[in-house]
């Protein structure tokens, strides 16, 4: 041809592809977007002997798409539609001769944001609509399916739910999807009574934007927290991803959530007028830098309901000083600005966190004894020694971890807190930490606090804390990189 072996300049060709077909004229301007063009497959309608077809497009664009249609036995027939500028709505009669399957853009020949869109059934069951498949494997999804993936699943929950045996039902594959569901019914051994969870989101994924996504959500879910009592709770919720260089390993978001919580309470919590039914709203800010030496995180929120509001921030630092051993810091801050609450259910935690807004997972959510109340979680204080009381007013705390020598390591936390009608308490800690499967179980021996020289006291069993993590996947991960 009169090109070869010549460079072709790209503005050129599209000239001269649109002096062919006019039809083409869209592609210059096409290819320089990252917005994507959209078509979808509307519901059709039969009219006699005929069906109208409805396609959307998310452009004004005159820009082209190929529709097929399918019988039952296999018979294809291809047409081209034009739309024209302006037209967002393009309605299409063909004769009906037992079209039993319509599909836009076969094959993928144009690129589009959406090709789960593009097919529709004009017969059956699912007529005007998608198939329906059941997979047991998360994989790369089949754009012509509405496809649920299942997911068997036993785990322990907590002491009152103990094993908890249900079924998973979602729809998120391997790729981004803007709308995405997951239902997990359960039966719950502690109890015998049905318990579950379920959340249903949709996302906006701007493509020449700052914003990566804007997702609004709901969910809820019902299990216990005591031994015969239960609690409910509803969400909706937004979040947003802002962009960053694919290569980056900075991440920032933003989001809120506005939740509302229904408790039962036994005989002592309601003479003490406790709280039954409460809404929480968080409003927050994270930023995160997951790099493998040096990583960093910050986050700082806002959070209310009726009565009380507090800011919360929080900063993280690792350094991964040598092959798989690390350092440590964090630092957190916590301030009411306004307080009057009717006990500390809502209070900052100096060594336990009050989980009062059922996040955390505890095996023993209301024990206040035994070896279920010495679970550890990094939260709030981030003490792992057992100073007692909790904090109404303000608190500021600094924890530092540190590798000695491989599952060993060392620990110290130093804080000063002010409770309402209470001078300004200065409290430390420290000790040694066994990583025994990191990530999943690790122990904490206290050793020297402001509580004094604690394996001195004759308790000091009561003393020792823990992490204990159930995910089965933490495990294979832990193992597969090899324990310590």
């Amino acid at each position: 041809s009169e090109n070869r072996d010549r460079e072709i300049n790209p503005e050129e060709f599209l000239k001269q592809l649109a002096q062919k077909e006019p039809s083409t004229d869209y592609l210059a301007d096409f290819l320089k977007q990252k917005n994507r063009v959209n078509f979808k497959l509307k519901k059709f309608k039969t009219k006699d002997d005929s069906l109208e077809i409805r396609i959307a497009k998310n452009t004004d664009k005159a820009v082209p798409v190929k529709l097929e249609t399918q019988t039952r036995d296999g018979e294809r027939k291809s047409y081209w539609v034009e739309t024209a500028e302006n037209e967002r709505l393009k309605t299409v009669n063909l004769p009906a001769e037992n079209i039993y399957k319509i599909t836009l853009n076969d094959d993928y020949i144009f690129p589009e944001a959406n090709y789960r869109d593009n097919f529709l059934y004009t017969k059956g069951l699912f007529s005007n609509s998608k198939k329906i498949k059941f997979k047991l494997i998360k994989d790369i999804p089949n754009p012509e399916f509405n496809e649920i993936y299942l997911n068997p699943r036993i785990r322990f929950s907590n002491t009152y739910d103990k094993f908890l045996i249900g079924m998973n039902f979602k729809n998120q594959s391997l790729f981004d999807q803007k709308f995405l569901y997951s239902i997990t019914p359960s039966f719950s051994t502690g109890t015998g009574k049905l318990t579950g969870s379920g959340a249903v989101e949709y996302s906006f994924l701007p493509a020449e934007s700052m914003i990566q996504s804007l997702t609004f959500g709901i969910s809820g879910s019902y299990f216990h927290y005591d031994y015969d009592l239960a609690y409910q709770k509803a969400s909706l919720y937004s979040s947003i991803r802002f962009r960053k260089n694919p290569r980056s390993t900075v991440s920032r978001g933003a989001s809120f959530s506005y939740n509302y919580f229904q408790r039962d309470l036994n005989a002592k919590m309601i003479a003490e007028q406790d709280y039954e039914r409460y809404n929480l709203w968080t409003l927050g800010y994270g930023f995160s830098d997951n790099q493998m030496i040096h990583e960093k995180s910050f986050s700082i929120s806002t959070q209310g309901m009726q009565d009380f509001n507090k800011i919360t921030a929080e900063a993280f630092y690792r350094w991964e000083f040598a092959p798989r051993q690390k350092l440590s810091l964090r630092l957190f801050g916590g301030y009411f600005a306004r307080n009057e609450t009717r006990n500390n259910t809502f209070d900052y935690g100096i060594s336990r966190v009050s989980d009062y807004s059922f996040s955390y997972n505890l095996l023993g959510q209301s024990a206040t004894g035994g070896i279920l109340s010495q679970q550890f979680v990094l939260a709030d204080g981030g003490f792992k020694s057992f100073i007692p009381g909790t904090v109404n007013q303000w608190i500021t705390s600094f924890n530092v971890d540190t590798s000695v020598w491989k599952i060993f390591h060392i620990y110290a936390d130093a804080g000063i807190y002010k409770n309402k009608n209470n001078p300004t308490q200065f409290i430390w800690d420290s000790g040694v930490k066994v990583r025994v499967i990191p990530d999943f179980l690790e122990i904490y021996f206290p050793v020297q606090s402001s509580l004094g020289f604690e394996p001195g006291f004759k308790d000091y069993g009561k003393r020792i804390r823990y992490t204990l993590i159930l995910n089965l996947s933490t495990i294979i991960n832990a193992a597969r990189r090899g324990w310590y």
